[in-house]
């Protein structure tokens, strides 16, 4: 809302509400979207993931508009944070098999997959192919789900957690 735009910026609920207006104008087909979340919720009662997770939305035609507006957003922020939920998943399950059937010459011979933090996945691997081992974990990562745009993965190498972001 504008209101809550101009308190986490420090600015009037003028600006703040050109700003909203502004990207809605700039970004249509997102706020397209947004709305056929929403609607669809209404229509069924819930919301689903890309690979079809359900999550039911009570309160979406609430009377109060407290908990409507709370069911608005937990009805978009479960498609697109479900999805992307969905999709790091299945890149998990894919290099975890890729890692446990390496070949001992293999670029993934002897990584370890460590953490998952929301959308970024930490590796360890010996030094001496972890270039190569990152190579094939962008490649399995951009290919995980079969999307209409490209999927871009950013992957970094460094000898110590420190230095790795």
């Amino acid at each position: 809302t504008p209101w809550g735009l101009a308190r986490r910026l420090n600015i009037g609920n003028s600006e703040a509400a050109e700003i909203i207006d502004n990207y809605k104008a700039k970004f249509a087909n997102i706020t397209s979207f947004l709305d056929e979340c929403v609607q669809f919720a209404r229509s069924h009662g819930y919301v689903q993931t890309m690979l079809g997770r359900r999550r039911p939305i009570r309160d979406i035609d609430d009377r109060n508009p407290q908990r409507k507006a709370l069911a608005e957003r937990m009805a978009i922020n479960t498609v697109v944070q479900g999805s992307a939920a969905d999709l790091i998943k299945l890149a998990m399950i894919d290099l975890h098999h890729r890692i446990k059937d390496a070949k001992p010459d293999g670029p993934l011979q002897g990584t370890k997959m460590i953490l998952q933090i929301h959308d970024e996945l930490v590796f360890e691997t010996p030094y001496d192919h972890a270039a190569r081992a990152r190579d094939v974990i962008v490649e399995r990562m951009e290919a995980a789900m079969d999307l209409k745009v490209p999927l871009k993965v950013d992957a970094h190498v460094s000898s110590n957690w420190y230095d790795g972001k």
